[in-house]
């Protein structure tokens, strides 16, 4: 149980609650198939009026699940889920998948700290993420403020990559990803415009969402608060929106300098 009162017997999995409502859901991901790769995330994610924001296993993308962190290429294994981007042969499904599990978990009040671990098939370390999550009431709605410091759990660097930095272009996603439930009437936008084609690939701030949700119409504005990664954004092919971390070249993890990456997400009704 997570809320912004006390702390629960298992803060890997709970409620996340601001001003007696609930707004979202921690999850461990533990029963996703290995093929979507067994991840933490939040789900479903609400409105303080109850109108629920993400989707979990939708049918065009079933390996998606609500708000997290998923990365395509991690040292070669696949921690997005789904088919693996091969380089001159497109799309390809593959056992090159990997899981993250939680080490360790604790909350505070409106905050929650996991240590998640992020393994390949076999079960060898690839990644450490230390991930922070904070929430509270905000003007008109609530937020959330997200950290994810991720560690190189050796002494070599570890590479971070996409099927962008492979070469398909437009396609750099992996990262903090944010899988929205079905929605209509969609204006996304950021300082410099509005639309699918001028906020996708940019370099913003911030982005904001707005659509019409089962449940009534809500606003979602994403800041990113210590970089200047790309925007991944899609509206036609379905809605989604996350910070590419890998847009056109990797990544690397250091041993010793943590990639840190935090964001605020405001939520408001109407």
């Amino acid at each position: 149980m997570v809320t912004d009162g006390a702390a629960g017997s298992d803060p890997a999995r709970g409620p996340l609650e601001v001003t007696g409502a609930r707004v979202g859901e921690v999850l461990d991901g533990a029963d996703l198939p290995q093929a979507w790769v067994p991840r933490p995330f939040l789900h479903p994610v609400r409105t303080l009026g109850g109108v629920v924001l993400t989707d979990r296993h939708p049918d065009d993308h079933p390996w998606h699940s609500g708000l997290g962190v998923a990365l395509p290429d991690v040292d070669g294994v696949n921690c997005w889920g789904g088919p693996t981007f091969v380089p001159g042969a497109g799309y390809r499904w593959r056992d090159d998948h990997g899981t993250a599990t939680v080490a360790s978990a604790a909350s505070d009040g409106p905050r929650l700290r996991s240590e998640i671990g992020w393994h390949d098939p076999g079960g060898r370390l690839l990644l450490h993420e230390d991930r922070t999550l904070e929430w509270g009431a905000a003007p008109d709605g609530w937020q959330l403020l997200w950290t994810s410091s991720f560690r190189a759990p050796g002494d070599r660097p570890v590479e971070l990559g996409s099927p962008g930095s492979h070469g398909r272009a437009g396609a750099g996603y992996g990262g903090w990803f944010l899988r929205f439930a079905r929605c209509t009437d969609v204006v996304v936008r950021n300082a410099d415009g509005a639309g699918e084609d001028r906020v996708h690939g940019s370099v913003t701030p911030w982005i904001a969402w707005t659509g019409s949700f089962d449940g009534g119409r809500a606003h979602v504005l994403v800041e990113a608060l210590d970089h200047r990664d790309a925007w991944f954004v899609r509206v036609t092919e379905y809605p989604a929106v996350g910070s590419a971390l890998a847009w056109r070249s990797p990544v690397l993890v250091r041993p010793d300098e943590p990639l840190v990456r935090s964001f605020r997400v405001t939520v408001s009704d109407g």
